[in-house]
Parts: structure tokens; C-alpha cells; sequence
């Protein structure tokens, strides 16, 4: 399997205070929901969630992602995650996500994170799948944060 590390870091600004930006984003299975081809996200010990992503093709590969983080926050601006490598998973995680106030009511949520995918593909097809994981992380982050400022803003 080819492993395809790619590190993405996105930002946006919600609406909200940042006391209620980093409750939501702790509440990591509520703000999965938030992830563009989650398919389920369960906690499976202390701060410790496994998800599954929907089945995706491209060309001749088709795989599910999977992958086991463990959740760590300082309970006011950052919350971090990472991999650990669970039976099962498939995919290498890490991770940050950064609230910075600005002003009283709104708050800039920046995500900084690394995916690595074990990707069944031949040799050949290797370097055309690089790029496609590439954008496909990347337009994930930014979808990711637009979905949670909507929540966000939704709810204040």
C-alpha cells in the first residue's frame, strides 16, 4: 500500500464567541457531522473516537477511510488530535484546531491536519493519485470549516 501524507491548514471566521466555538468543537461526535463524507463517528473510549468515511472511487481504486483518534484540548482554545493506529484503520491522522477571538462575538477557527491514506493503487498510478489526494484533503478542510460556521451561526 502507498501512503500519501498530505497536510492541509484552513482557516474561517463564525460568528459566535470562542467559548461556544471550542463546546462545539469538542463535542467531537456532534461536530463530525460536519465532515464532507463522514459516515459515522463513534467514541470508543476517553476522548478517543473511530470514524468511517463513505465508500470513494476514483479511477480503478475504491476505498473506505478509516482511522481512531485520541482528542486533547486545553478547555479554552486548542484542541489537538492523533492517530493511534487502531485495528482496522487504514489512515494516519494529526491535527489541530485553533480558536483566536475576535472581538467578543466572533472567532477565527484555523485547522491544521495531516491525512495519510493507505491507497491500494499500482506504481504507475501512483504519482496521479498524490495530486487527487492533495485537492481532495484540501477542498475537504475548507468545506469542513464552512459547514461548522454554518452550525455555528445557525445555533448562536
Amino acid at each position: 500500500m502507498a501512503k500519501f501524507a498530505t497536510e492541509v491548514e484552513r482557516s474561517i471566521t463564525a460568528k459566535v464567541p470562542l467559548a461556544r466555538a471550542h463546546a462545539y468543537l469538542w463535542d467531537v461526535v456532534t461536530s463530525s457531522e460536519c465532515i464532507p463524507g463522514i459516515d459515522s463517528c463513534k467514541r470508543v473510549g476517553d476522548d478517543t473516537y473511530r470514524f468511517v468515511y463513505e465508500e470513494r472511487s476514483s479511477g480503478p481504486v475504491t476505498m473506505t477511510v478509516q482511522y481512531t483518534a485520541r482528542y486533547e484540548s486545553n478547555g479554552v482554545d486548542t484542541i489537538s488530535f492523533e492517530g493511534i493506529n487502531a485495528k482496522g484503520d487504514n489512515t494516519e491522522v494529526s491535527g489541530v484546531i485553533r480558536l483566536q477571538a475576535s472581538g467578543t462575538e466572533a472567532t477565527k477557527i484555523s485547522l491544521r491536519q495531516t491525512l495519510a491514506p493507505d491507497t491500494p493503487v499500482p506504481r504507475l498510478l501512483q504519482g496521479f493519485l498524490k495530486s487527487y489526494v492533495e485537492k481532495e484533503a484540501a477542498a475537504a478542510a475548507k468545506q469542513y470549516l464552512a459547514n461548522v460556521k454554518r452550525q455555528l451561526e445557525a445555533h448562536a
